[in-house]
Order: structure tokens, then C-alpha cells, then sequence
């Protein structure tokens, strides 16, 4: 068995040796099949090396704003927002088609992408060709990255590739600034709004506090006049019963002294007694008084002419004021109230607002709202690491040369062998 085995060994070699030739010589008989085949992709691909343009990729970083940047949006009118949601809002511009499509339209900017010669049959589909090669892109962070708060400090990315690398990177550099300045505008816009809302608000609360304070007022007014119509009813009514106490005191007198008339007519007392008395009684105690304590009668005292003049005054008196003391003082109260000056300070007023509590300071902040700045000059919504940079990242002429030779002589040497393989075999000759 072993002898055997180192028997056959040999003869395998040799079958071994055997298709190894065969197989050079096929390889040797097809060699202008290799050669032209060879050459043919080759010169293709010299070809087309010649003539390929370079791809180039551009690429801008950008990471989250700085805290300066967000003090100073945060100086804008009832705006209170963090570096998140800045930049998150950068990003939403950076990604809208429409301020993409702006962009390119803008001066036919588009038109620098365009290397062919022959005119673009679409520009609406070829602006699409180009927003599809825009790639924004976050940092690849870990899960401890984050934890950590690297996504501060790693950058996101923006890139695109092309043939035209200053076209593709001034394309990446004026997305940037439009979306950065496009979201500046955004938050000074939302600003105005939020202060024209707020301007509304005050010069409603305003108007109603000025409304309410003016139905205050109206109904302090009308408390006023109805205390001042009570108080007019009550002095008027103490004037009308002094004015009856004294007409009645007067009638009374009348014809108190219209019996002492009759008394001193009947008696002959024509003539008044008072000189008699002043010379008879100078000093005596003789008390002359008008009222329930007399010592000396009216008709001898006055006599028949004095009280008859006295009669005639009493009953031709048409006005008894003067005869009341107290009606003084009555009127003094009834002027005061008909001329109440807090009712007619009251009345004449014509604006409420100096002296209602709250509406300085609505008006200081309406017109610290008004006045207020949006000035966001050397504010950002993102930090540029770095504005677009541009890479060949296309093989080199050379390289492709090498490879589609490699390629070509090893298809066809593949080829020869499947056409050897496949096609009609000789039959050997017979010994």
C-alpha cells in the first residue's frame, strides 16, 4: 500500500505539470486576445481620467453660541431663551429648502454649480440635485460624551461635494450667515411681537383701571350730592322753622302791642313816658324790658303814636331775616354746602390717571417698551469653528490609469480561460 501510495505520487506532479502548460499555452495563444482587450480598457480609461473633473468636499464647523451672544439676544423685550433653543432654531434654518433654494437663487448662484456645457433642461430639478448633496451633520458622541456636556465643544458639520470647490464652500459660507442672520431676525421679530401683545395688554389694564377709577368717581360724586341734598333739606328746614319762629314771634308782638294800643288809647296816653322816667327814676332801679319780666306797662311807657308806629313797622315788615340771629350761621352752612369745593374738584376733573394707584408705572413700562432697542449687532446663534474648507477627495488620474489596467488584463486573462474552458475540445490521437 505505501509502495503504491510513492508511485502515484509522482505521476500527480506530472498531471499537475501537464496543466500548468496547457494552461500557459492557452494563455500564450490567446496573448493578442489579452493584449487588445488590456490596451482597449486601458486607453478607455486614460480617456476618461483625461477628461474626469475633480470631485471636491467642503466642510464647515459650527458648534452651539457663545454665552455673550445669548446675554445679548436675551437683551431684546421679554425674550428669555437658552443656547439650545438658539441654536436648535439655527439648525431649523440651516435645513429649510426654502432658504437653501434662496441661497441658490440668489444673483443665479445655482449657475456656479452647473460645469456642463450644454444648458440646464430643469433648474427646478437641478437646484433639488444640489439641496439633496447638503449634509448636515451632529458630532458622534458617546453616551458618556453627553453626559460629560461635550456637545458644546464637539462641532456639528456642514458638507457638500462637487466639482467647483470655491462654488460649494461660498454656497456653505452664505448658508451659514443667512441662517445665523435669518434666526437673529426671527427672535427680534417674536421680540416686537411679544412687545406690541405686551403694549396692548397695558393700554387695556389702562383704560380699565381709568374706567373703573371714573365709576369711582362718578359714584363718590353722586354720594356727595346726595350727602350735600340731605344736609341742604336739613339747614333750609332749620332756616324755614326760625323764619316761622320769628313771623310768629313778630304776630304775636302785633297784637301784643295792638292791646297795649287800645289799652293807651282808651287811657288818653298819647305821647311815650321815656322822658319822664329818665328824669323822675335817673336813679332809681327802675327796670324798663321788653318780654315777660316788665316792671312798667308798654302803653304807658310807648304811648298811643309809638304804638301805633311800632304796630304799622311790625305788620309792613316783608322780610324777617335780619331779626334772626342764628340765620347767619344757618347760611354760612348752606353756602358751604352748595359751594362743596371737593365735589366741584370732583366734577371738573378730566383725567383720572394722576391719581390712580398703578398707572405710572403701566405708562413707564409702555413707554420703556416703546423706546427699547433691537439692536443684535455682534450677536450669533452659532460659534464658526471654521468657515468652509474644501478636499479633492476624487482618486488621482494615475491611480485609476493602474487600476483599470489591473482590471482589464486580469478580466481577460478570466475570460480566456471560460472561453478555453467552454468551447469544443480536441480529441488526443490514437497510439
Amino acid at each position: 500500500m505505501e509502495q503504491g501510495k510513492y508511485l502515484e505520487s509522482p505521476n500527480q506532479d506530472q498531471g499537475e505539470e501537464i496543466d500548468l502548460k496547457k494552461l500557459f499555452k492557452t494563455l500564450l495563444a490567446k496573448k493578442f486576445l489579452i493584449a487588445g482587450i488590456t490596451s482597449f480598457v486601458t486607453v478607455l480609461s486614460i480617456i476618461y481620467a483625461l477628461n474626469l473633473a475633480p470631485t471636491y468636499k467642503s466642510t464647515s464647523l459650527f458648534t452651539k453660541p457663545t454665552s455673550i451672544s445669548i446675554s445679548t439676544i436675551n437683551q431684546l423685550n421679554l425674550i428669555s431663551t437658552t443656547k439650545g433653543e438658539v441654536f436648535s432654531e439655527f439648525l431649523s434654518q440651516m435645513s429649510s429648502e426654502s432658504l437653501q433654494t434662496q441661497v441658490l437663487l440668489k444673483d443665479n448662484f445655482y449657475k456656479k454649480f452647473h460645469t456642463g456645457l450644454e444648458p440646464i433642461d430643469s433648474v427646478e430639478n437641478f437646484i433639488i440635485g444640489i439641496i439633496n448633496g447638503l449634509l448636515i451633520s451632529p458630532p458622534d458622541l458617546t453616551t458618556l460624551d453627553i453626559k460629560l456636556g461635550f456637545l458644546n465643544i464637539k462641532p456639528y458639520s456642514a458638507s457638500m461635494e462637487g466639482s467647483n470647490a470655491e462654488a460649494i464652500s461660498e454656497y456653505l459660507d452664505k448658508l451659514i450667515a443667512l441662517a445665523n442672520s435669518k434666526t437673529l431676525l426671527e427672535f427680534s421679530k417674536l421680540s416686537k411681537l411679544k412687545v406690541a401683545f405686551r403694549i396692548k395688554n397695558i393700554i387695556t389694564d389702562r383704560n380699565n383701571i381709568l374706567e373703573i377709577s371714573k365709576m369711582e368717581r362718578l359714584g363718590e360724586i353722586k354720594r356727595i350730592n346726595n350727602s350735600d341734598d340731605e344736609s341742604i333739606r336739613k339747614v333750609n328746614g332749620e332756616i324755614d322753622r326760625a323764619r316761622i319762629k320769628e313771623k310768629t314771634n313778630r304776630l304775636n308782638q302785633i297784637i301784643i302791642l295792638t292791646d297795649s294800643l287800645k289799652l293807651a288809647k282808651s287811657l288818653g296816653v298819647l305821647e311815650n313816658n321815656f322822658k319822664m322816667i329818665d328824669n323822675n327814676l335817673t336813679e332809681s332801679n327802675l327796670t324798663i324790658a321788653f318780654g315777660e319780666n316788665k316792671n312798667l306797662p308798654e302803653w304807658y311807657m310807648y304811648g298811643e303814636k309809638a304804638l301805633k308806629q311800632r304796630i304799622e313797622l311790625l305788620v309792613n315788615r316783608r322780610n324777617d331775616d335780619p331779626f334772626i340771629p342764628e340765620l347767619v350761621k344757618l347760611n354760612s352752612q348752606l353756602n358751604e354746602i352748595q359751594n362743596n369745593t371737593a365735589l366741584e374738584t370732583l366734577q371738573k376733573r378730566l383725567d383720572d390717571s394722576p391719581y390712580v394707584e398703578g398707572i405710572n408705572k403701566l405708562d413707564a413700562e409702555k413707554i420703556q417698551l416703546e423706546l427699547s432697542s433691537t439692536n443684535l449687532s455682534g450677536a450669533n446663534t452659532m460659534h464658526l469653528i471654521h468657515s468652509a474648507k474644501s478636499s479633492n477627495i476624487s482618486l488621482s488620474k494615475r491611480r485609476i490609469v493602474l487600476l483599470s489596467f489591473i482590471g482589464s488584463f486580469m478580466m481577460s486573462i478570466l475570460l480566456v480561460l471560460i472561453m478555453d474552458f467552454t468551447g469544443p475540445r480536441k480529441k488526443p490521437l490514437s497510439s
